[in-house]
């Protein structure tokens, strides 16, 4: 099967599966009331999902952060005013730590971040 004739069998599908999932009924039932195949719905659906994970794939390795730890020397430490966090959040070896202060954009970009962490 052509890339576009595949394409063309995707977008079909893919409203009918979700119309499915959204009915609430069984696979089975909502097949036999709408008249589609069993079998080729379960296809269809697992091709869907197979796409679906092949672009979260793709957009996860072009949107991929990349962390570096920064080494401080001693005499730098000299000239930072010594700070407490108000909150300190452990992510496996990682440290987070943050202040009453920071504004609710920032955190709610690291929040996002420490959620796509793995």
């Amino acid at each position: 099967m052509d890339k576009i004739t595949h394409k063309m069998r995707l977008d079909y599908w893919m409203p009918i599966i979700s119309k499915c999932h959204k009915s609430g009924m069984s696979v089975r039932a909502w097949c036999i009331q709408n008249n589609i195949n069993e079998k080729k719905f379960y296809y269809w659906q697992r091709r869907i999902r197979e796409e679906v994970f092949k672009t979260l794939k793709r957009n996860e390795s072009e949107n991929q952060a990349y962390f570096v730890q920064l080494p401080i020397h001693n005499n730098t430490l000299k000239n930072i005013p010594s700070f407490k966090p108000d909150i300190v959040i452990h992510i496996q070896d990682n440290v987070l730590e943050i202040s009453n202060t920071v504004s609710e954009e920032l955190l709610s970009k690291v929040l996002k971040v420490i959620s796509d962490v793995k």
